[in-house]
């Protein structure tokens, strides 16, 4: 069918989408420090807007999938090739951003593991949708959404994280 087709051409797209998180993080990785900042802080600060347009997609992604408007389905399928883009690059950048490199194997492994959990309780929620709800998927969407939605603590936290980084470094150095 179209949809068919249109999917697949917008996955064989997603190699040229892949590297866009890179260059975001790239970008603001390059912005001049601040006085006494580590590059290790400048690489968390940096990660804030990726890790916030990864968790804008992700919630846009859920409410486009959710509309049972069927042209929408196009941006549906863009959304999920940059979703997947952002998702996958930005998770292994922070990783080995805000973790010893040592550990970069082990956390990556551990949320790879936590994505095929959240993967096999797909067949719940579609056991859900098919028994007790009837065939409509409402609600079950409507939840998903909510979920996405505190996806948007990490760039918070890490953003707050940051500040209060900048702030310790500005109070040491007004004492000394």
């Amino acid at each position: 069918s179209q949809y068919t087709n249109a999917f697949a051409i917008t996955q064989l797209c997603g190699v040229l989408c892949a590297p866009w998180n890179g260059l975001l993080m790239d970008r603001h990785k390059g912005k001049p420090r601040a006085a006494g900042e580590t590059e290790q802080e400048a690489d968390l600060r940096a990660s804030v807007l990726s890790l916030f347009l990864t968790a804008l997609q992700c919630v846009l992604f859920s409410l486009c999938a959710s509309t049972p408007y069927l042209p929408l389905q196009y941006l549906t399928f863009i959304l999920q090739v940059l979703n997947r883009s952002f998702l996958y690059g930005g998770n292994a950048a922070f990783i080995s951003v805000a973790f010893p490199s040592c550990h970069f194997g082990k956390l990556y492994g551990l949320v790879m593991a936590l994505s095929a959990v959240f993967s096999v309780l797909q067949y719940p929620c579609f056991a859900l949708v098919k028994g007790a709800l009837g065939g409509d998927p409402f609600y079950v969407n409507i939840g998903l959404t909510l979920l996405s939605l505190l996806a948007f603590i990490h760039p918070f936290f890490v953003y707050m994280h940051c500040r209060n980084l900048a702030t310790e470094r500005a109070k040491s150095k007004t004492s000394s």
